[in-house]
């Protein structure tokens, strides 16, 4: 018989937790993969009605099984951490569980700040953050009021530019 590559297990995890995540945000929303991945997994297009608004990024880890407790555990590397923490996008940290059939979130500007001397750390991920209870409105409501305060900032720097160069 010819040796031929293997489809691991974390293949297959990897794709059920994006196909999982996919079928939990709104229909009318859509799913980018990028084609290098740095820590972004996915890259969601909010819409508002049919029209694209917004957009935000995900890191998606998964699991065979749950951890238990008030909480799911998710490692991140440093280096992805402080990546993810100073994008501009709003950026949500997925965990799916597929023993669970469910997907816990938190976002990155939620996460407390590691230790740098380390390669990698610890995220607790409150399991009340259900994706398949998640309101995906206030997500979207979250969203806008950061890339307003963002747009704002943006502004008022121009201004101070402008007001500099005379």
């Amino acid at each position: 018989m010819l040796k031929r590559p293997i489809r691991d297990r974390n293949r297959v995890l990897e794709r059920n937790s994006r196909v999982f995540f996919e079928n939990n945000i709104p229909q009318n929303w859509t799913l980018t993969v990028p084609s290098e991945d740095y820590g972004v997994d996915l890259i969601i297009n909010v819409f508002e009605d049919q029209h694209p608004a917004y957009d935000f990024d995900v890191q998606l880890k998964a699991s065979e099984k749950s951890i238990g407790g008030n909480f799911e555990k998710a490692i991140l590397k440093i280096s992805t951490y402080n990546y993810l923490i100073n994008r501009l996008h709003v950026v949500m940290l997925i965990k799916y569980c597929e023993e669970e059939k469910e997907a816990y979130w938190i976002l990155m500007s939620h996460i407390p700040v590691p230790n740098q001397n380390q390669k990698t750390f610890t995220v607790n991920i409150p399991k009340s953050n259900k994706i398949t209870e998640l309101d995906w409105e206030t997500v979207k409501a979250y969203i806008k009021e950061v890339v307003d305060y963002k747009l704002c900032a943006g502004e008022q720097i121009k201004k101070i530019i402008k007001q500099r160069n005379g």
